[in-house]
């Protein structure tokens, strides 16, 4: 359910757990299984190590504006250094990663995947942790990723993503 609001409202609240912005509109986010937790906490772990050698800092659900009247909330992002600092983030991440929860919608996790591809994202990542599959968005599709791990391309290089490994980590918990 959607609840209309102004965007002024939005920016200055706080829920738990935080909600998106569409339209208008006050959209609530699929989170909270701790399959899903665990998942986006090694994820961050993961791209956390690259931050000094690749120059970038890491995200967990922080606000992201794609235009004036759109605000979404991924589940992790990263940004390149420097950016700018504020109360959500302005700059356009490097990386955006998307943790499926069993109650989101093929058409929601699509939606936000043309919205963050229209931004300039240029790696859009979508992991569903129950069926431990992993999905690159690229050209306006959702391309399954096979093998082990998959390179993602920064500014200035590349940062492997090993999605294997980090599916095979959940199955350790």
């Amino acid at each position: 359910m959607a609840l209309l609001i102004s965007l002024d409202e939005y920016l200055s609240a706080s829920y738990e757990p935080d909600r998106e912005f569409v339209g208008g509109l006050l959209v609530k986010r699929n989170v909270g299984t701790m399959l899903h937790g665990s998942a986006q906490a090694i994820v961050g772990s993961h791209l956390n190590e690259y931050r000094k050698s690749h120059g970038i800092a890491v995200f967990t659900s922080v606000r992201v504006q794609l235009d004036s009247l759109q605000y979404r909330v991924p589940d992790l992002l990263v940004l390149e250094k420097p950016y700018r600092q504020g109360s959500f983030i302005k700059d356009v991440p490097l990386i955006t990663v998307e943790i499926t929860d069993p109650e989101d919608t093929f058409d929601c996790v699509m939606d936000k995947c043309f919205e963050y591809e229209a931004l300039g994202v240029r790696n859009i990542l979508v992991m569903d942790p129950d069926n431990r599959r992993a999905f690159l968005f690229e050209q306006n599709s959702l391309r399954l990723l096979t093998g082990s791990s998959a390179p993602l391309n920064l500014s200035q290089t590349t940062l492997d993503f090993p999605f294997a490994e980090m599916f095979a980590e959940l199955d350790e918990q």
